[in-house]
């Protein structure tokens, strides 16, 4: 399975949702994720920051940081106009990084987009249970709707 995890954070890095689609066969340290969650974050931070002093155009309406590609992984990103970050962590794969890549990448920007849009804000958001500081994931049918998603595209496996 391609799909290895997502993240979405807060505009100030904090983690408000984190699904591991992988399943280990040794038990994960909770404070070793939660390092690896500000680390995931800092980057990403870091990296749009560098994407946008170095874009020709800082007014462009997406100058910002898509996916960031290693050896091992992609991961892709989408940020909203409130601040919130999408990171779907997808494991590189012949399929994923064939001859068709740029398909597969915006296929995964706008699932990413989707999730935001049309589960996010109709689970989460729009949850009797809101509140901005605390959005209470747990408690809404959030995950059940994007396991339901993801496991609907293509590149998912």
């Amino acid at each position: 399975m391609p799909v290895h995890s997502l993240h979405v954070f807060d505009r100030k890095g904090k983690t408000l949702f984190t699904k591991r689609f992988i399943k280990d066969t040794e038990e994960t340290d909770p404070e070793q994720l939660s390092e690896q969650r500000k680390l995931v974050f800092g980057m990403l931070f870091s990296l749009r920051e560098v994407a946008a002093s170095l874009a020709p155009d800082s007014k462009a309406k997406d100058s910002g940081l898509h996916s960031v590609k290693t050896g091992a992984s992609t991961l892709h990103t989408y940020e909203t106009a409130s601040g919130l970050r999408f990171a779907l962590y997808v494991t590189n794969d012949i399929s994923i990084t064939s001859n068709n890549s740029s398909n597969n990448y915006s296929g995964i920007r706008t699932a990413l987009q989707h999730i935001y849009d049309d589960l996010w804000i109709q689970c989460v958001i729009r949850s009797p249970l809101y509140t901005p500081t605390h959005p209470n994931v747990t408690d809404t049918n959030f995950e059940a709707k994007l396991d339901g998603f993801l496991q609907a595209q293509t590149w998912y496996r």
